[in-house]
């Protein structure tokens, strides 16, 4: 079976490659229907978020696993780590995702019940 650290590299480069393609044939669309300097919808940093996700922690138990993963998101106005939960499943002999969850934005994952958008789960 594939180690769920091989899985997890061939994912993320992947998905590098895949926000390139997306980015390459976005130009057009952009330069037919925004100007130049309009940021709306622009995809700004996020192949640079992508490059920059590398893991924290893997927990596996039986045919179930969790990844954490941290990525600089540089479209904040203070450079800031951002961490997904990746949950796993075993399925052909090898991982798939079957859910991610980012860490909370409004109480940092510290789990406070009384953050309004995660009621102290950490993770949304």
């Amino acid at each position: 079976m594939q180690a769920i650290e091989h899985f997890m590299r061939e994912l993320l480069a992947a998905r590098v490659s895949e926000e390139e393609r997306i980015l390459e044939s976005w130009i057009p669309f952009r330069r037919r229907f925004f100007t130049p300097d309009c940021a709306w919808d622009n995809r700004e940093g996020t192949l640079q978020m992508l490059r920059s996700e590398e893991f924290d922690s893997v927990s596996v138990l039986d045919s179930k696993a969790n990844v954490i993963t941290s990525a600089t998101n540089p479209s904040r106005s203070v450079l800031q780590k951002q961490r997904l939960r990746y949950h796993l499943t075993v399925a052909e002999n090898s991982w798939r995702v079957w859910h991610v969850e980012i860490e909370c934005p409004n109480c940092g994952g510290r789990g406070d019940r009384t953050c309004i958008i995660c009621h102290g789960n950490h993770w949304v």
